[in-house]
């Protein structure tokens, strides 16, 4: 009768301890879950990402204005002239209307921050979203004029 009565007490200590520990695991991702540590927005990154040969970095959205700011720039070893950049939504397709700005000359290694303003135009950019979308520049070569290139994709986190 005693070796029963013991086998009886390590059952239950057996299932309060594994009861505790699967407790104490349902209050932590009850917590998480509340914080928003699953939510698929909680994934979307803020980034940046040039293609061969450009630049471009530190993506920044002021959601007070809806403007974006870039830093963008070439190391193709030629100098561009009559640059502007242009921030395109993603899903749209490129054009002159998308908001731009103008910059000028970039020579090869040389960075320089863009501001768009997303508000306005074809970005149909809400203010207080994420903006996910594409950078393009439109430039001059000595040897030709009025050459596109896509030059990045830009990830902007709502906050």
């Amino acid at each position: 009768m005693f070796a029963r009565k013991s086998r009886a007490q390590s059952a239950m200590e057996y299932l309060m301890t594994y009861g505790w520990a699967i407790l104490i695991i349902a209050v932590v991702l009850g917590a998480l879950f509340s914080l928003g540590v699953f939510s698929s927005s909680s994934l979307l990154g803020t980034s940046c990402v040039a293609i061969s040969g450009y630049y471009c970095s530190t993506p920044v959205l002021n959601h007070a204005n809806g403007n974006l700011l870039v830093t963008i720039g070439q190391a193709t070893g030629t100098t561009y002239s009559s640059v502007t950049a242009y921030a395109v939504r993603s899903g749209t397709a490129f054009s002159t209307s998308d908001p731009s700005n103008v910059v000028g000359s970039l020579t090869s290694g040389q960075t320089t921050p863009v501001t768009f303003a997303l508000n306005g135009g074809s970005a149909n950019y809400t203010i207080g979203t994420s903006f996910t979308g594409y950078v393009y520049i439109v430039y001059s070569l000595p040897s030709s004029s009025g050459l596109t290139s896509q030059i990045a994709t830009v990830s902007v986190k709502a906050s």
